[in-house]
Parts: structure tokens; C-alpha cells; sequence
């Protein structure tokens, strides 16, 4: 990713990689807006759609947002998130929850010496700022980095 891309540049090239679709027809407006902040922390943590970068990606949530544990259950629970489980065979389960459990206490590690926590709702006023410069003013360091 350029050093000069924006969030919303970003964040629109994320869904347009990303293989998860939301349906518009299916999906609650509550639950598009979960989906929204959750992929904008993709995106600012630099998490990909593996199992093990919605694992990571759950972590930084959890520990580096405004959002937390018992409302990030609560939210994701309520979205119905837990069936994109479904998508992954055994095979990338298998592969996969090994470098979760190695990588963990390294997300956690650096979502607790970020900055500030980033704010799970309120994005909308960083998204034509360079990601570079956001991740400098929140202290995060992604983790393949």
C-alpha cells in the first residue's frame, strides 16, 4: 500500500478484494454498520481475511478500540458474524490457529501500547487521511511489520 493512501482508499480497496459480501437485502442496518467498522479495523491494522487475520483483527478490536470484549461478543454475536466461520475448511483451521496462538500475545503486546485507542464508530473524520499518518498518531504498529 502507498505511503500517500487515504482510509477511504484503502478501505474501498479492501472491499473490493475482500470475498465477504454483505447482502444489502439480508443485513440489519445495525449489523452493515458492525461490518463497516470492522473492515475499516482491517484496514488500519492491516489484517487480511485469512482465519488468522480475523483472529488478529479481533484482538487489535479488542484491545486497541473503544469497542472491547463484552461489546464486541455482544455486536458480533448480534450481526451474526460467527456463520462467516463457516467459510473456512479444516484444512486452513488446522494451518491457521497455530500461528494465531504464536502471534497473540504480540497483537495484544501493541494494541496496549498504542497511543490512544482508535474509535470503532466514529472513523468518518480520518477517512482522506493517509493511513501512515493515522497509524503514527494512534501508535500502531501492524503486525507483519
Amino acid at each position: 500500500m502507498g505511503s500517500d493512501v487515504t482510509l477511504r482508499e484503502a478501505f474501498g480497496n479492501f472491499h473490493r478484494e475482500s470475498s465477504r459480501i454483505v447482502s444489502d437485502t439480508k443485513t440489519s442496518n445495525d449489523s452493515k454498520i458492525f461490518f463497516n467498522s470492522h473492515d475499516i479495523a482491517h484496514v488500519i491494522f492491516e489484517c487480511d481475511t485469512s482465519l488468522r487475520g480475523e483472529a488478529i483483527v479481533k484482538l487489535w478490536t479488542i484491545f486497541g478500540t473503544t469497542l472491547g470484549f463484552a461489546n464486541h461478543v455482544k455486536e458480533y454475536a448480534d450481526a451474526n458474524a460467527f456463520e462467516l466461520f463457516g467459510n473456512y475448511n479444516l484444512k486452513h483451521i488446522l494451518t491457521n490457529v497455530p500461528k494465531i496462538i504464536v502471534v497473540a500475545p504480540t497483537v495484544i503486546s501493541r494494541a496496549r501500547k498504542m497511543k490512544k485507542k482508535w474509535s470503532w464508530e466514529s472513523y468518518d473524520e480520518y477517512l482522506d487521511i493517509p493511513i501512515h499518518e493515522i497509524r503514527k498518531e494512534f501508535g500502531i504498529v501492524p503486525i507483519d511489520r
